[in-house]
């Protein structure tokens, strides 16, 4: 016995040198992961987009091998939505939604992102920005300046107009009423003399400005209307077809900076991917919402969609506004127009290739089942 014992001390002094390796192991790893807070004016609810940001956040955790994770803070819970690109550039938040509308006045070249003519398609939209701004550089020296980096985007999607007195099929539909309108909007209205006064309120604020009566109606985006639960307050939705609301996903210029290039790397591999997966994922909740709104238990609207002349009526009253718009934007950067040209170019042709040859997804079933 004597001569097991010093073999039992030896093996058990070896199980709790091992047992201290694994524990500072497991330690250290943990140690290793970085939280990075995401802000969203988002609901937690269960939709595609939401499906699509959870599955990147679980992306980004896969792809850097567990040394990045992403928290997600829903519906402002972190930091207002009109205020993210101010608390994104100051650190309260490293990554979150950001709407140039809100920051025109800081990021000039952003806010041509928000479109009134064209293709309000969420693919169409979103891709035809990517292209337009792929290796532009006045734009990135824009976002260095201010501190924040993009590494996605996402579109709204088309513009609708919702309202509680009769649908605005028409600019002369207003008859008076109070609305939420865009900037280019209330130009509009000043030059064609549309019969309406605009109402200046954030997005967050339109169910109980709604429900008071404080506005009649609200430029709004369609696959946002029953999340946020417009239609019990509205009673009418006009589907536009044209214009839209693209979203950057920002990050902290700085946060950005002092990631590994391997985190870098994964972040710029996703960019396309994301951007994708949260366009197709809007196409297929604004025809959700289609459904939802006509056929709501309690709360159906009247859905109405803008036939040719309709629509044309819009976009000649809104042209005068966009150029006075960007004539604006180019007084702070003047490569305000060469931009917007670019948009508008790859508007179209993107727009093209959908209708000849469907969206990306697609394309990419049919020639799986050709194979």
């Amino acid at each position: 016995m004597t001569k097991e014992r010093p073999q039992k001390l030896i093996r058990f002094a070896t199980s709790v040198v091992l047992m201290l390796a694994l524990a500072a192991g497991f330690q250290t790893a943990q140690a290793d992961t970085r939280t990075l807070n995401f802000a969203t004016p988002r609901p937690p609810t269960e939709r595609p987009t939401n499906d699509v940001l959870r599955w990147w956040v679980d992306e980004v955790n896969a792809r850097t091998g567990g040394t990045i994770e992403i928290r997600v803070h829903w519906l402002q819970s972190l930091v207002a939505f009109r205020d993210a690109a101010r608390g994104i550039q100051s650190g309260v938040a490293d990554i979150g939604d950001v709407t140039p509308e809100y920051t025109a006045a800081r990021n000039p070249l952003w806010a041509i992102t928000q479109t009134e003519t064209g293709s309000g398609d969420n693919y169409i939209a979103t891709e035809a920005w990517r292209r337009a701004t792929k290796g532009f550089t006045p734009l990135e020296e824009e976002s260095a300046r201010i501190g924040l980096r993009p590494i996605g985007y996402y579109s709204s999607g088309v513009r609708v107009n919702i309202s509680t007195t009769r649908p605005y099929l028409t600019p002369d539909d207003f008859k008076g009423d109070k609305v939420r309108m865009t900037p280019r909007a209330i130009s509009a209205r000043t030059n064609s003399k549309w019969n309406v006064t605009p109402v200046n309120i954030t997005f967050t604020d339109i169910y109980s400005a709604l429900e008071r009566g404080t506005i009649d109606g609200a430029q709004s985006y369609l696959y946002v209307i029953a999340p946020y639960k417009h239609n019990e307050v509205a009673k009418y939705v006009v589907n536009t077809t044209i214009g839209q609301s693209l979203i950057p996903v920002m990050m902290n210029a700085r946060v950005w900076e002092s990631l590994t290039d391997k985190e870098r790397e994964v972040f710029l591999e996703l960019e396309p991917l994301f951007s994708e997966k949260m366009t197709k994922a809007g196409l297929e909740e604004a025809e959700q919402s289609i459904q939802l709104l006509q056929n709501h238990p309690r709360y159906p609207v009247e859905y109405y969609t803008l036939n040719e002349s309709q629509r044309d009526a819009w976009e000649r009253d809104m042209a005068p506004a966009i150029q006075e718009y960007i004539d604006d934007i180019a007084k702070r950067n003047p490569a305000a127009h060469e931009l917007h040209d670019r948009l508008m170019t790859h508007l179209a042709e993107v727009e093209r290739e959908v209708q000849e040859h469907g969206y990306p997804w697609q394309r990419k079933q049919s020639l799986e089942a050709s194979e």
